[in-house]
């Protein structure tokens, strides 16, 4: 298959002329303004190591970026991981993580943002909801507690220090919930569910395959589809498949030649569509820069069916780099949104300066079906 050439035109949609070391995009929808929203977070200018102390909002009508207006929702040390909801009325919800460089819990919190009057809530701390019916603030111990509960063992997770709550797409059912995961480096994910947005969460399920902190997954048919992260520089994204909620799945299966990124899937054409970076030696995509992609590949997926050269759609390059994308469909089209990374493709693997990103892009990829 051909590669791709439309995110050459992408257009940026951090604020470039504050900002360098962008990540995290995350996207929402607003149907009845055509609004996107993008939660992410932006870096100091001129630092391009871990973007972590400010969480910021950028809007703009969905078709065409134009006239960008920016949001600042928080700037303390060690905000983190932004997620983003769709409330509608020109309303979105921006969750993120709070002292995240810290060591032991930490809250998980929430603003929200309406975008016809420009105003900001306050603070709120999102909430679990345990299986007991008590309600206590979400954080790492009551993950692994219940890990635990069903049988995980939590010795090997004492090192982890935060949640990962924005590694992963939120959705919403006609059931009247909001789905999501969370998870921590080289823990089992957690599926959890709300009705309130967010506000209270109660956990359902486990995907019992341990993850680099990402995992993504949609309902489809009766079905869950997922996608997760390994450590490994190569081979490291897997597809798996549950029928039963949540209680089961199936043995994951390779999408062949994925490199280490933050893999993506939603419901499209009465399939899915999962995205992952690929490692293509032609393109200069280079394996052991853990944070630096060139490729991504796109694919369809209906039932029977697993993500490789047969249901394989679309593959994008971009020689700027294309790290953490974020995927949505706006009524049929796919938009897509993703780190730069232009400087961390200079260096090899141990220069401090190799999990750099440089802004957060954005395009309209169409219809791929």
């Amino acid at each position: 298959m051909q590669q791709s050439e439309i995110l050459n035109f992408s257009q940026q949609i951090s604020n470039g002329l504050k900002e360098t070391s962008a990540d995290g995009a995350s996207l929402a929808f607003d149907s009845k303004y055509g609004i996107m929203f993008c939660a992410y977070m932006p870096g100091k200018q001129g630092n391009y190591g871990e973007s972590r102390g400010r969480i910021s909002l950028s809007y703009f009508p969905a078709s065409q970026p134009t006239n960008i207006k920016f949001v600042e929702i928080d700037e303390s040390k060690g905000v983190y991981c932004p997620n983003i909801l769709g409330l509608g009325d020109g309303k979105v919800r921006i969750i993120y993580e709070k002292d995240s460089v810290s060591e032991g819990d930490h809250q998980t919190v929430y603003k929200d943002f309406d975008f016809l009057t420009e105003n900001l809530s306050d603070e709120q701390v999102v909430m679990l909801k345990k299986e007991d019916g008590s309600i206590v603030p979400l954080c790492s111990t009551e993950q692994f507690n219940y890990l635990q509960s069903k049988g995980y063992s939590n010795q090997k997770y004492v090192h982890t220090e935060q949640i990962a709550f924005g590694s992963h797409t939120i959705f919403r059912l006609e059931d009247g919930y909001v789905y999501g995961a969370i998870t921590s480096y080289w823990a089992e994910p957690i599926l959890y569910r709300s009705k309130d947005n967010l506000a209270t969460l109660e956990f359902f399920a486990i995907c019992p395959y341990s993850a680099q902190y990402e995992l993504d997954y949609k309902f489809t048919n009766g079905k869950i589809k997922a996608v997760f992260r390994t450590p490994s520089e190569r081979n490291s994204i897997f597809y798996t498949e549950s029928v039963d909620n949540g209680k089961t799945w199936s043995e994951p299966y390779l999408i062949k030649d994925s490199v280490p990124c933050r893999p993506r899937v939603i419901n499209y054409n009465n399939g899915v569509l999962v995205v992952a970076n690929h490692y293509n030696k032609e393109t200069g995509n280079r394996p052991e820069i853990q944070q630096a992609r060139t490729s991504v590949r796109t694919y369809l997926v209906n039932d029977g069916e697993v993500p490789n050269e047969k249901t394989l759609v679309k593959e994008l390059y971009s020689k700027c780099g294309i790290v953490n994308v974020c995927v949505t469909d706006v009524l049929g089209d796919v938009y897509f949104a993703y780190s730069t990374s232009e400087l961390a493709l200079e260096y090899q693997n141990g220069n401090p300066k190799v999990r750099g990103k440089d802004a957060i892009r954005y395009v309209k990829l169409g219809d791929l079906s």
